[in-house]
C-alpha cells in the first residue's frame, strides 16, 4: 500500500481477531457519543449480534484495519463482503428491505460494506486514512464492475461520501442504530468512477488487484459469473 505512517500501518484482519475488532468498533462508536462503554447488558447484546454477523460474512470478506506500530492495537477498520445472496444482511433485518428488492437491481455482483470507523484518538491524518480505507474497500467492486454495494450508513458518513464524489441511493428512512442516525443505502459501482480515478495515483497498489482477483474467484465458485468479464478500469 502506498499510504505510509511512522505511527500506524494497514493490515488485514484474521478470523481469530474478530473479537478484538468488535470490541474496538463498539467502544469507538460509544466514544463518539460520549457514552459509557462498560460491559453492560446493552453492550453484550450488540457484541453478540455483531460477532454473529461477522462470523457469517468472514469467508467472503476482506477486513482492512489500521494498527499502531507500538502496541498493534486497532485504530480504524472497514469490511467489504461479496454477498452470496443468501446470508441475511443487516439492512434486511433493520429496515425490512427484502432480498427481492435488492436483487431487482439485476447486476452481476452484490456487495456489503460495514465496520467502517476511525478512532477519535487519531489526529492529523484522518482524511488520508479515510480515503485509503475507502479506496481499498471500493476497489474490488469497482474492478469487477456492474455491481451494487449495500450498506447501513451513518447519515453524516453519507454526506461525507458525497463530498468525496461518491453518491448513494437511500432505500428508506433513517433509524437510530448503534447510537447514530443510520440510513439504508446502495451505491452502484459505476458511481465510484470519479473517486477511484481521482485517488488511484496516491492509493493504488498491487494488493488491490490481488484482492479483486480473490473476490473474482469466490464469485466464480458461488456460480456468479460476470457476463462482460472483469475489466481493469484504473486507466493511466
Amino acid at each position: 500500500m502506498n499510504w505510509t505512517s511512522d505511527n500506524y500501518y494497514f493490515t488485514k484482519l484474521k478470523k481469530e481477531e474478530l473479537f478484538e475488532l468488535i470490541h474496538f468498533y463498539l467502544r469507538t462508536t460509544a466514544e463518539y457519543y460520549n457514552l459509557d462503554d462498560s460491559l453492560n447488558e446493552e453492550y453484550t447484546h450488540h457484541y453478540k449480534n455483531l460477532l454473529g454477523e461477522d462470523l457469517s460474512f468472514f469467508d467472503t470478506s476482506i477486513y482492512y484495519v489500521l494498527r499502531d506500530r507500538k502496541m498493534h492495537n486497532i485504530h480504524a477498520s472497514i469490511r467489504i463482503t461479496y454477498w452470496d445472496r443468501e446470508t441475511i444482511l443487516p439492512i434486511q433485518k433493520l429496515f425490512s428491505v427484502s432480498k427481492e428488492e435488492l436483487l431487482s437491481q439485476k447486476v452481476n455482483h452484490y456487495w456489503h460494506i460495514g465496520r467502517f470507523i476511525i478512532s477519535k484518538k487519531i489526529e492529523g491524518q484522518r482524511i488520508s486514512i479515510l480515503k485509503k480505507m475507502l479506496f481499498d474497500a471500493f476497489f474490488s467492486p469497482y474492478f469487477l464492475d456492474n455491481g451494487l454495494i449495500i450498506a447501513e450508513c451513518d447519515k453524516k458518513l453519507v454526506s461525507t461520501l458525497l463530498k468525496l464524489g461518491i453518491p448513494s441511493y437511500e432505500l428508506g428512512s433513517p433509524i437510530i442504530y448503534l447510537y447514530s442516525e443510520t440510513l439504508p443505502i446502495y451505491i452502484r459501482t459505476e458511481w465510484l468512477d470519479y473517486f477511484i480515478q481521482k485517488n488511484k495515483v496516491a492509493q493504488y497498489c498491487l494488493a488491490n488487484s490481488d484482492d479483486s482477483d480473490s473476490f473474482a474467484i469466490k464469485a466464480k465458485h458461488m456460480g456468479f459469473h460476470d457476463n462482460n468479464g472483469s475489466k481493469n478500469r484504473v486507466s493511466n
